[in-house]
C-alpha cells in the first residue's frame, strides 16, 4: 500500500512505493498485451490434440524441410505459453514428441520450459513479489511456510515441486519469484526437474501418429491420460526423494554436532 499522506511512509520509502507499483502496472500491461495477442492469433484453439492431427502432414513437412528452423520456432512457441502463463504446456510437449521423437522433443521442450519459467520467475521477483509478499506472507502464512523451505532448502524444495506433475509450472515460478528464490537453485532444480516428466510426455507424443489413426478423437486425450497415469505416479514417488535426502542430510549433520 502506498501512504501519501498520515506519515505513515518517509519520503523516499513513498517514492520506492510507487515506483514499485508503477513498475507492476507496466508489466502487467505488457502480459496483458501479450496473452491478448495470443488470444487474437488463436493460440489457444491451436493448442489442442484435433489441431495437431488435422495439420500433422504440413506440421512434419516442415520440420523434414526445415528442422533446424522448426525446432527454434517450436522452442519460441512453447517458452512463451510457459512465460505467459497459457494452457497447453501437455499439448507442446506431446507435439515436441510428436515431430521430432522422445529424445529431441525433451532436449527442446525442457529447454523450452526453463527458459520461460526463468521469465515469469524474474517478472514475480521483481514486479509482482512485494505486493504478493505483503498479501500472502507472514510467519504463519502459506508464503511464509513455503518462504521458510526455500530459504533453507531452495534446490530440494524447487526439483520437489518440479518433479510433481499435478503442480502447475506458473505456481512454482510466481512462488519461487514472490519468496525471491536465489536463481542458480531455480536454474538447476527446473531444468533437472522437468526432464522427466517432459520425457514421459515425449515419449507418449512419439506414438501420437499411431493413435491418431487407431482412437476416436473424443477418446484421444483419455487414451494418452490413461497411459501417463501411472509413470506420473512415479513421479510423484520420485518427488519425495530430494526433501527425503535433504532431512537425511540435515540429520546426520545434527547429529555429528558436539554436544554443548
Amino acid at each position: 500500500m502506498v501512504w501519501i499522506a498520515g506519515g505513515g511512509q518517509t519520503g523516499d520509502e513513498a517514492v520506492l512505493s510507487r515506483r514499485s507499483l508503477y513498475r507492476l502496472v507496466i508489466v502487467l500491461a505488457l502480459i496483458a498485451v501479450a496473452i491478448g495477442a495470443a488470444i487474437a492469433l488463436g493460440l489457444p484453439q491451436k493448442l489442442s490434440l484435433d489441431s495437431i492431427r488435422d495439420q500433422r502432414a504440413v506440421l512434419t513437412a516442415g520440420v523434414r524441410a526445415h528442422p533446424a528452423a522448426s525446432i527454434l520456432a517450436y522452442c519460441a512457441v512453447y517458452t512463451a505459453i510457459v512465460s505467459l502463463s497459457l494452457p497447453g504446456a501437455l499439448v507442446m510437449s506431446l507435439t515436441g514428441g510428436f515431430l521430432f521423437g522422445a529424445l529431441e522433443g525433451t532436449v527442446a521442450g525442457a529447454a523450452s520450459v526453463t527458459l520461460g519459467s526463468l521469465v515469469m520467475f524474474f517478472v514475480a521477483r521483481t514486479a509482482l513479489g512485494a505486493g504478493l509478499a505483503e498479501r500472502f506472507g507472514g510467519k504463519g502464512g502459506m508464503l511464509g511456510k513455503i518462504e521458510q523451505a526455500a530459504t533453507r532448502h531452495p534446490f530440494s524444495t524447487i526439483l520437489t515441486f518440479r518433479l510433481i506433475p499435478a503442480v502447475p509450472i506458473f505456481l512454482v515460478n510466481l512462488g519461487a519469484g514472490v519468496v525471491r528464490t536465489p536463481l542458480a537453485p531455480f536454474f538447476l532444480a527446473t531444468l533437472i526437474g522437468v526432464i522427466p516428466s517432459t520425457f514421459l510426455y515425449t515419449s507418449v507424443g512419439s506414438g501420437l501418429d499411431h493413435l491418431f489413426n487407431e482412437v476416436e478423437p473424443a477418446a484421444l486425450m483419455g487414451v494418452i491420460r490413461s497411459e501417463l497415469a501411472l509413470p506420473a505416479l512415479g513421479l510423484c514417488c520420485l518427488a519425495a526423494l530430494p526433501l527425503g535426502l535433504q532431512w537425511w542430510r540435515d540429520r546426520r549433520v545434527a547429529e555429528r554436532r558436539p554436544v554443548q
